[in-house]
């Protein structure tokens, strides 16, 4: 294998967090320059050999990968979805990004260069990015490019994906369900007067201080 080459050009899988019709903020490190958006996807490997050989290529190469290795046992509760059925102890999440900029030019990306997500119906292959939103447990395939930097580092970018099993996610707004008035349509039960000679109990107020811990804020 020649140095600066692809052999993770297709990646096969299934597939976490599509985020390809509409762009997402970048995650940003505290002091670090402000990320423009980007696409990304994440893909599912389950085998460990294949990940070895992809992490031994990526430091050969000196190209960062964001791999997260998974407990199958916790994948579900982490991604609410099942794990692959050829899953074994662990799984490993490999997310490709694509920023919505050229570089730290500005300027936006082309639109033939924009990743796209397509579906094979027949023999046609249908670009649906903006007819289907891909739900976590699809499966798939990623492709990817290499960036070769003149430093000689390299990173591998999301391209395309071709979604092979769709679970499209419906998204709802909340306002669809919402009924004006609807808080009054129970009998609203009238308040018992106290007998003032009875013996009253009273309330522990719960100290304001003690949910501090438990506050977002």
């Amino acid at each position: 294998m020649q140095e600066n080459t692809n052999p993770y050009q297709k990646v096969e899988g299934m597939l976490q967090y599509v985020c390809i019709r509409d762009a997402v903020k970048a995650y940003q490190k505290p002091g670090t320059d402000p990320k423009s958006d980007e696409w990304k996807v994440s893909i599912v490997l389950t085998d460990e050999d294949y990940v070895d050989a992809l992490e031994e290529w990526a430091t050969k190469i000196d190209c960062k990968l964001s791999l997260k290795k998974v407990k199958t046992a916790t994948f579900e509760e982490v991604y609410k979805t099942a794990p692959p059925e050829n899953a074994g102890k662990n799984v490993w999440v490999w997310t490709l990004r694509k920023s919505v900029e050229l570089g730290k030019t500005g300027k936006p990306v082309p639109d033939k260069f924009k990743p796209k997500v397509y579906q094979r119906k027949g023999a046609t292959l249908v670009d649906i990015t903006n007819t289907a939103l891909v739900g976590n447990g699809s499966t798939g395939v990623v492709s990817t490019d290499l960036f070769v930097r003149n430093n000689g580092s390299v990173s591998i970018y999301l391209k395309n994906v071709l979604v092979t099993n769709l679970i499209e996610w419906i998204k709802t707004d909340a306002s669809d369900s919402y009924v004006e008035g609807s808080e009054f349509e129970d009998v609203v039960q009238p308040q018992v007067e106290v007998n003032k000679n009875s013996t009253k109990t009273k309330v522990k107020q719960e100290d304001p201080e003690e949910d501090l811990e438990d506050s977002p804020f």
